[in-house]
């Protein structure tokens, strides 16, 4: 007599199957959630960068009674920074180069690390070389100041009314560089997440903002400073911050 033989298999049964599309499931999320986690985490960790720069930005100022870029003694204090005097006016004049000398003063001083060259290179703001990079990338940290040199802001074409002083910008750089830090960098819902852990959440108010909605569209909902909230309707890349230095 032939000895018997289990009948071979030509597929998965239904438990197999299932068991397999949970497993696709568990991964597919996973690496869905851990790219959440570490583009949260990168955000965190450019805003407190920020902070770091507005704290040397304010030691800086207390030592030499001038913010840094604005030192008009620079070049006297430090030889690299010849020809990057500021003009000793108190502020970081709205696109002027001061912004450019800024991270050179706070690096010579030894308020901050690296290394930067203080040039305009060709009017370009570039990440590394005038000016540091953030954990987002191709962005950037500059310091400005609104046109208005009494502090009270109103009817700007970029800033929201009310009362600033020198301010940092957080925002993206194009590829190849700008005149100013001011390219979009995160959703409108993701600035209200860093909004409200840093701050109030509300993008014309406290000391984290953001462009005007007539200026920047699609990130706030209007140009009215007490009634503009973030636009969490549009989902694509369209805000970026202005912080306010105390």
């Amino acid at each position: 007599m032939q000895p018997t033989h289990p009948e071979s298999r030509n597929g998965f049964t239904l438990v197999e199957l299932s068991i397999v599309l949970v497993i696709i499931g568990l991964l597919v999320g996973g690496i869905a959630g851990f790219r959440t986690y570490t583009g949260n985490a990168s955000r965190n960790t450019m805003m407190n960068e920020g902070k770091y720069y507005i704290n040397a930005f304010n030691q800086f100022q207390t030592r030499y009674n001038n913010p840094p870029g604005d030192y008009a003694s620079a070049s006297a204090a430090w030889t690299a920074a010849a020809g990057h005097d500021g003009d000793g006016n108190g502020i970081i004049n709205n696109g002027s180069v001061e912004r450019y000398y800024a991270f050179q003063h706070l690096a010579l001083a030894g308020f901050i690390q690296g290394t930067y060259t203080g040039a305009t290179s060709g009017g370009n703001a570039v990440a590394g070389i005038n000016i540091p990079g953030s954990a987002v990338g191709n962005s950037g940290f500059i310091f400005d100041h609104p046109a208005a040199t009494d502090g009270v802001v109103s009817a700007d074409a970029l800033y929201f009314d009310g009362t600033y002083g020198n301010v940092l910008f957080i925002a993206g750089l194009p590829d190849t560089g700008a005149a100013a830090v001011n390219g979009v960098l995160v959703t409108p819902k993701q600035a209200l997440q860093i909004d409200e852990k840093f701050d109030d959440g509300m993008p014309g108010q406290g000391n984290i903002v953001t462009p005007k909605s007539s200026s920047l569209a699609n990130c706030a909902t209007t140009d009215v400073t007490t009634t503009a909230v973030y636009n969490l309707t549009y989902g694509d890349k369209s805000c970026y911050f202005i912080i306010k230095i105390q």
